[in-house]
């Protein structure tokens, strides 16, 4: 689907684009269709935590909660974890670095 949402959007640089999930086989899928990817480690799926529920959290909770979908989703090895979509920008702007370096995911 990733791939397939670069071609409708006329992406020209698959190795341009970024597929951020909250889930191992949707950072698999960014792998897979050439992209970087980016893991969402709080405000996804494995860590567990509903939106009220990390609202409210003690770090020890956050930190718990974090290291579950680190352990997860470490294993299709994206090229970035964040906490949430909120520290996107600094990734983005670090991913246009690397590209401009000539580096690809």
């Amino acid at each position: 689907m990733a791939l397939k949402n670069a071609i409708e959007l006329g992406a020209t640089s698959v190795g341009a684009c970024v597929k951020v999930d909250d889930a191992a086989p949707g950072i698999e899928e960014g792998h897979n269709a050439g992209m970087w990817t980016v893991g969402l480690l709080l405000s996804g799926n494995e860590a567990g935590l509903t939106f009220d529920e990390y609202q409210a959290a003690d770090e020890a909770t956050l930190s718990a909660a974090r290291e579950r979908a680190r352990v997860k989703l470490g294993t299709a090895s994206p090229h970035y974890l964040v906490d949430t979509i909120a520290d996107l920008p600094g990734v983005i702007a670090d991913i246009e670095k690397r590209i401009l370096a000539g580096e690809r995911p």
